[in-house]
């Protein structure tokens, strides 16, 4: 039978092959504590390298129904125990729908943390399609780390790496057979816990922006 811990093998072993994969702040990731885990999103493949750097730690992504109902892929993030959410990105919701269902991403992710899950999403929510992270006006880290649950560690992750890469929206440089991918992890939870109660949506998304494209920001 095929679980998570072995199809992480698995995907652990093949893409070394291709990309030269080192982790910083992993122990972060390692300790009793329930995490929630807020990286950027340089590439398609991005939560594939997470899931399989880390499948011996129970992160559930956040995974919308549209690619939940695909064949392979969703057969594989059901294997990593992901959290089935509504699509927030149907072409033809209104503002008011995208509202009320942005509100119930927040409210599944305190729920799951609430439980005692450990989850991961993107606060972007998407591939980035310039050279750098812009989140906007999302709300759903905003809203989260308001009504953090007492105990919840949130870790941010930053990946460096796939840009231009084949899996990136990026326009494609030289392919590369080797590339090097870094992942680095901070603890942020004193600062998220603090901006959600003195800063506004725009200026939390900021400083998320900020840590996220400032590679002091992210310890390299």
């Amino acid at each position: 039978m095929i679980d998570r811990y072995f199809l992480g093998k698995i995907f652990k072993f093949l893409l070394h092959c291709h990309y030269d994969i080192r982790v910083t702040g992993e122990e972060l990731l390692r300790d009793k504590s329930i995490h929630l885990v807020l990286p950027n999103h340089t590439a398609y493949i991005d939560p594939l390298i997470l899931f399989s750097e880390f499948w011996d730690v129970p992160i559930c992504p956040m995974v919308d129904e549209a690619f939940m109902r695909q064949k392979i892929a969703g057969w594989v993030v059901r294997k990593a125990d992901a959290i089935e959410v509504p699509d927030l990105n149907k072409s033809a919701m209104s503002r008011e729908e995208g509202a009320a269902v942005a509100g119930q991403l927040s409210r599944i992710a305190l729920d799951s943390l609430a439980a005692g899950k450990q989850i991961c999403f993107y606060p972007s929510g998407h591939v980035k399609t310039v050279d750098k992270e812009i989140i906007g006006n999302r709300r759903m880290a905003y809203e989260v780390c308001r009504e953090l649950p007492e105990g919840v560690r949130v870790i941010f992750c930053h990946m460096r790496g796939l840009e231009s890469s084949k899996w990136s929206k990026l326009k494609p440089k030289k392919w590369k057979w080797r590339r090097t991918v870094t992942l680095h992890f901070e603890d942020h939870t004193d600062d998220v816990r603090n901006w959600a109660k003195t800063l506004t949506r725009r200026e939390f998304n900021e400083r998320l922006e900020e840590w996220y494209n400032n590679p002091q920001c992210a310890g390299k």
